[in-house]
């Protein structure tokens, strides 16, 4: 196909967590170093990198590494229990501004503000009605689909996390009075209501943990309005500099994946994401010789082999996630991108 080049795929590495967060969650679930070692292997990562404040690990890296702990460590609440352990200087410079503003609920809307400075696996979303403040922690669809389990997990984590971190920002115990999740219902909820001191409710529409405001109003033990707004305006600069000298073609790879949630989206969607005129999106795409159609097959194709990978989707349920109605037309297109059909592509990966 014109203009396709897998040797230049990039899209799926959209998708990571900073090494520093992935750092401090792995000393959290190690109890020893052979633990340490054991988690790196997994998830791809030489265990000197960990100190390497400029990498990005991948998503399948972040699962590798999620699916690792959960097997050494055996604990069903293994998300919850590490978020309890939680501090702010888990994501960084971001929980450094959190122990020098003024106050819980100031922290945690900086916080969702410059998520993308820590972390792109997840949507993280601020919002405020009826005296409420609504938190809400959405892993990457793609995530969802290759490991629903680590997802689950990986929401339990920032839910208990929040609950921690307002006790070591403020000095002061404050619960939430509602958290709901996108995922079945567990066996046993007594480790989440422990540490909720409220009961969950499960197949909801989103992954939300709501507070009353007034609990959030609270002062921040550590407050420095000096060093506040050093770190902000660091953390102002890294989102600049990352958007800068980005090529329009990704920006767009980005924005598809971004918009992938139950289907492929298309080209109008994209655009207003992008508050730009379809139009003009063509026309920015022709200047750097591609196209809509070209990037949204290289989309596809990164997602499908993602998918693959794994096996908790059938070949027909990832032709359909993709737009494809019919799965024989998927099954050619991928044979046309790989040069091996879907179910021989599995087969190959599954017994590498």
């Amino acid at each position: 196909m014109e203009g396709f080049n897998k040797s230049n795929s990039t899209s799926i590495n959209t998708f990571w967590v900073a090494m520093p967060v992935m750092r401090n969650l792995i000393l959290l679930a190690a109890r020893n170093e052979v633990e340490v070692d054991a988690i790196c292997v997994a998830g791809g990562i030489n265990p000197a990198d960990m100190n390497n404040i400029e990498m990005k690990v991948s998503l399948e890296s972040n699962i590798a590494i999620m699916e690792t702990i959960l097997q050494l460590s055996d604990d069903k609440d293994m998300g919850l229990h590490l978020g309890e352990k939680a501090t702010p200087p888990i994501i960084g410079q971001a929980g450094h501004l959190q122990q020098s503003d003024s106050d819980v609920l100031s922290a945690f809307r900086k916080t969702v503000y410059f998520t993308r400075t820590f972390t792109a696996l997840y949507d993280f979303i601020f919002e405020e009605k009826d005296n409420k403040i609504f938190l809400y922690y959405e892993p990457v669809q793609l995530w969802n689909d290759i490991a629903p389990e680590t997802a689950r997990h990986g929401v339990d984590i920032p839910f208990a996390a929040t609950v921690n971190f307002v006790k070591v920002l403020s000095g002061q115990t404050v619960y939430p009075i509602k958290v709901q999740y996108k995922y079945p219902k567990v066996s046993d909820t007594s480790e989440h209501e422990r540490i909720f001191k409220c009961r969950p409710s499960f197949n909801q529409p989103c992954n939300c943990i709501v507070f009353n405001r007034a609990d959030l109003e609270i002062p921040i033990l550590g407050y420095n309005p000096k060093l506040n707004i050093v770190i902000e305006n660091m953390l102002h600069e890294r989102l600049r500099q990352a958007a800068e000298g980005v090529r329009f073609s990704v920006k767009v790879k980005e924005a598809i994946l971004n918009n992938y949630q139950f289907d492929f989206p298309q080209l109008e969607n994209v655009a207003v994401f992008l508050n730009i005129t379809p139009r003009t999106l063509q026309r920015k795409l022709q200047e750097e010789n591609t196209t809509y159609r070209v990037l949204s097959d290289l989309v596809k194709y990164e997602l499908a082999a993602a998918l693959l990978k794994h096996n908790e989707l059938s070949i027909s349920e990832i032709a359909y996630k993709l737009g494809y109605t019919d799965p024989h037309t998927f099954r050619k297109a991928f044979k046309q991108w790989s040069g091996s059909t879907p179910a021989e592509y599995r087969t190959k990966i599954i017994t590498l």
